[in-house]
């Protein structure tokens, strides 16, 4: 993956990782991810049980970064403050193993982890600015507009993923994929130590509960 000058010159703090992984098996669950997630969850129990959630130093993170893209994060709101809220009231997503692993990393370290079919990417794949508003379908179906300015994966064909509205339908993980790209992104003042620790975390998540093996990884 490569990140387009234009984002540093745009957001100064803005910080991409990606990990290539082949060889991951997709499941529905895996016991050892089922207990990791446990052990997660009642640390940021431990954490954040008792604070307002708008209050944390990161949720504001976030929060600021989707406004200064154009996106009103009570709308749209930012990944990792969802994700928290719905760990700390046990309602945390469960889709497979793969995507799963990049779920966890996101609540787990504040950082942006999306993951991606390899075998559905054409050409390289960068993270750049949107240049011109596009509507682009979600997974969950739903079809909204990028904001100029906002933060996107693209390959040479399509947008991948939309900063403040999340992933498209074209990398969508299957029953079938084999090899992902796991994209990481932070939000100016979630530090670089964040993206190291998340990266190493989410390269131990895909080994040992995906069964994949690690082939390149990078911090741009």
């Amino acid at each position: 993956m490569k990140l387009d000058p234009k984002v540093k010159e745009k957001y100064p703090e803005f910080i991409a990782g990606y990990l290539s992984v082949s060889g991951v098996t997709p499941e529905q669950t895996v016991e050892g991810l089922v207990e990791r997630k446990r052990e997660v969850f009642q640390e940021l129990r431990t954490k954040y049980g008792k604070t307002n959630t708008l209050e944390i130093p990161e949720a504001k993170a976030y929060r600021s970064f989707f406004n200064l893209m154009g996106a009103d994060p009570s709308s749209f709101r930012p990944p990792q403050e969802f994700l928290l809220k719905r760990a700390l009231d046990d309602r945390f997503p469960s889709i497979n193993n793969i995507v799963d692993c990049s779920l966890l990393v996101t609540v787990e370290h504040w950082i942006s982890a999306g993951v991606y079919d390899v075998i559905k990417i054409k050409g390289e794949p960068r993270t750049c600015l949107a240049e011109t508003p596009e509507t682009v379908e979600l997974i969950d179906g739903r079809k909204l507009v990028t904001n100029v300015g906002e933060v996107i994966l693209r390959d040479d064909t399509k947008t991948l993923s939309a900063y403040t509205l999340g992933d498209t339908k074209f990398g969508k993980i299957s029953h079938e994929t084999s090899k992902v790209l796991f994209v990481l992104w932070n939000a100016p003042g979630i530090g670089r130590d964040r993206m190291e620790a998340a990266m190493k975390s989410l390269g131990i998540y895909a080994r040992k509960y995906c069964g994949g093996h690690v082939d390149d990884s990078e911090i741009l």
